[in-house]
């Protein structure tokens, strides 16, 4: 498995884990938020905090699991496209918000492969113990993008936890969307891109 560009100091801290952690690692269990992340405009953001904010009334750890590389890479290599954010910028404003670990699974051909069903019991359940849940809307995971937040509620009956999905954050006159983010930059519109993120960072306010 290959080491996803993060820095040693990033790669050295406890709370980061490339690849699922071993079972028995939050012996307690977790609530968890999936996605790629990539600028972490203000729907991200809603989806750290609503993490952390239940993990704070359940009294056990926040866990953010993120992609690397960008998932099209292997499924389309043709149509990546141009990240707002490094990884290792995504993995330490995860950590700013208050989540308390970061899962980097390193995103291959083997892993776009593996079913819905597989990934959450190998992962959300073996390795981090997930109790609840937090996606947007338009989340998908598995072979195929089988794994909505409907397919997930329905595996969370079996294994005892809940999902939450949560609607797009809408801003900037449309949905906040990494594409979105994108198209403003492209088209010079900064106001439009800073009113998407909720915030002015020069890690993203460029065209890669």
């Amino acid at each position: 498995m290959s080491t996803p560009l993060l820095t040693p100091e990033t790669l050295a801290d406890p709370r980061v884990h490339v690849g699922w952690p071993e079972r028995g690692a939050f012996p307690d269990g977790s609530v968890v938020t999936m996605g790629v992340f990539d600028g972490f405009h203000r729907g991200h953001e809603a989806l750290a905090a609503r993490t952390v904010g239940h993990a704070a009334r359940l009294k056990v750890p926040a866990v953010l699991v993120t992609f690397s590389p960008h998932p099209l890479k292997v499924l389309a290599p043709g149509a990546v496209p141009r990240q707002l954010m490094g990884l290792d910028d995504r993995v330490r404003h995860a950590l700013s918000l208050g989540v308390d670990a970061v899962v980097v699974l390193p995103f291959t051909a083997a892993l776009a492969m593996q079913g819905a069903a597989d990934f959450v019991a190998e992962g959300l359940v073996d390795a981090l113990g997930a109790r609840l849940v937090v996606v947007g809307a338009n989340f998908r995971c598995g072979r195929g993008g089988e794994g909505d937040a409907d397919y997930l509620s329905g595996l969370g009956r079996q294994h005892g936890f809940t999902v939450e999905s949560l609607d797009l954050v809408q801003a900037a006159g449309g949905c906040c969307s990494s594409t979105e983010v994108r198209r403003r930059l492209a088209h010079g519109d900064l106001a439009g891109a800073r009113e998407l993120l909720g915030r002015d960072d020069d890690r993203v306010l460029v065209v890669r």
